[in-house]
């Protein structure tokens, strides 16, 4: 195993492992998934060209910022340059523009009292009324990153709305550019996971479900799910002694590949999973635990594929 890829395994691990006190009935699950864009992998460095567009300017200084801020395994993933630098492996080129509709509302009516008799009853009321709105804001961005040789690598065009409404009395009211940094955020956050995979640390829920086992292996399995919260170890020794006696208890089963997963043995898991579907074919949380590996198999291959490994 190369330095990097035992420094990704050995992070995902030492999360992993850590006992977690305080959550019921999950198991920790960490390591590496995939960037959505596998061709992205072949990449090293990166020019970000100034975006057309009215908003193309602060759409390429975020995603700059996000490329840049990449970190996988605890190293850059990417290294952003000018796009005047000779070792470059591909241009990001873009534009984005927005649009802004600004909508009245129904007005608010505020009553005060102004009056009160000595009983503290009010006698005199004023109603002031209050004009509202809502403003929306719409984004449009078109990105494309071109590989040297002129090929289409990845492209992105969305159309992304967010609004607000107020009214002449509330103490804050929406900005056209508040709303569309949040929007500009928000669609460089998503070419950021497109672009470089990303380390996850999850609370995964085990199976509970104890039908079919008898009297004592209930309280065994009851057991080993109340030291989920304070021992993960213990927990796991517990649905592996349940093992051998109920070889075909879809709960025992999914528990111990959720364990084998929270280790990093990832074949163990597989084969946990797929047995769990043996006896329930359909089950939702071995389907899920099947394509979380198979995600971090992809994601591996991605890192193997960008450190050239």
């Amino acid at each position: 195993m190369s330095g990097r890829s035992a420094l990704c395994t050995g992070v995902a691990l030492a999360v992993a492992l850590v006992p977690v006190a305080g959550l019921a009935e999950t198991l920790p699950v960490s390591g590496i998934y995939p960037a959505a864009n596998d061709g992205a992998a072949t990449l090293n460095t990166i020019a970000v060209e100034n975006f057309s567009g009215e908003s193309g300017t602060a759409l390429s200084f975020a995603i700059t910022d996000v490329l840049d801020n990449a970190i996988v395994g605890g190293e850059p993933y990417f290294q952003v340059v000018p796009v005047s630098d000779d070792l470059i492996d591909a241009v990001m080129r873009g534009s984005a523009g927005f649009d802004t509709i600004e909508t009245e509302l129904d007005d608010r009516e505020v009553t005060k009292c102004e009056k009160r008799d000595k009983d503290k009853k009010c006698i005199k009321e004023k109603i002031t009324v209050y004009e509202c709105s809502e403003l929306e804001v719409t984004f449009y961005p078109h990105i494309r990153l071109i590989a040297t040789d002129g090929t289409e690598i990845y492209a992105k065009r969305d159309s992304l709305t967010e609004s607000d409404s107020s009214c002449e009395n509330d103490s804050s009211v929406p900005s056209a550019r508040e709303l569309l940094d949040g929007l500009i955020g928000s669609f460089a956050s998503r070419v950021r996971y497109d672009l470089a995979p990303v380390f996850r640390d999850q609370q995964l829920r085990i199976m509970e479900s104890r039908k079919g086992l008898n009297k004592a292996d209930r309280r065994l399995f009851r057991e080993a799910v109340k030291l989920t919260k304070s021992d993960i170890g213990k927990s796991c020794q517990g649905f592996a002694a349940l093992e051998s006696a109920n070889p075909g208890h879809v709960s025992v089963l999914f528990n111990m590949g959720l364990c084998a997963e929270g280790r990093g043995d990832l074949v163990a898991a597989e084969a946990y999973y797929e047995r769990a579907l043996q006896v329930e074919p359909g089950k939702d949380y071995p389907i899920l635990g099947l394509k979380r590996i198979a995600d971090r198999r992809r994601a591996d291959a991605q890192l193997k594929l960008h450190w050239g490994e």
